[in-house]
């Protein structure tokens, strides 16, 4: 045994790498690139979570816009359906309309010839002999007139009654003491209507009032 050498110098042994250790202990190199033995796991990052309501507030945000849309599309539907009514009911009115005017041009024809029953029922009563035609001619202007309403065609009496342009056809102008003047002092040929429309005007003579005196300006 070597004696102590005075000059030589300490050596700690817990400094020294290779003081003795554990039986059966090893050393554990640290992962490549990671951290050295014994240095506590990471705490691993809480995972991204999204903000508080977001999505309820994205549902309600796409619920509004469908229903502002289908309100829309609604409020389409129904001014479609109210415009494809007022059509139905325009062209139902049209159809009935023309229903009712198809026999205009075959009334227009058959007027004059109650025009010619009043003109020979007129010449029948003014004469005392004609009692027979006057019976025969007014029955056949009956039976043509009740024809005529059957489909519509009704006269309409204008005597006495005010000048209306829209009514009247104005033939001449009469004095008259019995009429006020402006009124129909005579009906010369009597106006019709078809369905409640005119379809043809009063040919009539309007009254100018009582006549002037002689020399006075008319």
């Amino acid at each position: 045994m070597k004696p102590h050498d005075p000059h030589r110098p300490h050596r700690d042994k817990a400094a020294d790498p290779g003081a003795a250790r554990p039986a059966g202990w090893r050393a554990e190199a640290a992962p490549h690139g990671g951290r050295p033995p014994g240095t506590p796991e990471p705490a691993a990052a809480p995972p991204a979570e999204a903000a508080p309501g977001a999505a309820q507030a994205a549902a309600q945000a796409l619920l509004a816009a469908k229903t502002s849309e289908c309100e829309a599309l609604l409020d389409q539907l129904k001014r479609l359906a109210a415009e494809f009514s007022n059509y139905q009911k325009r062209m139902e009115r049209n159809f009935q309309e023309e229903q009712r005017m198809a026999v205009r041009g075959l009334v227009l024809d058959l007027l004059p010839v109650l025009d010619n029953l009043e003109r020979a029922l007129a010449h029948a009563q003014a004469d005392a002999g004609a009692r027979a035609l006057e019976t025969g001619v007014k029955a056949v202007y009956d039976q043509l007139a009740a024809a005529l309403r059957k489909h519509g065609v009704t006269p309409f009496d204008a005597q006495g009654q005010a000048f209306s342009p829209e009514h009247h056809e104005a033939v001449t102008l009469v004095p008259s003491d019995e009429v006020p003047q402006g009124r129909v002092a005579e009906v010369l040929q009597t106006g019709y209507r078809l369905h409640g429309q005119l379809i043809r005007p009063s040919r009539v003579a309007v009254s100018g009032g009582p006549p002037k005196p002689d020399g006075e300006n008319v």
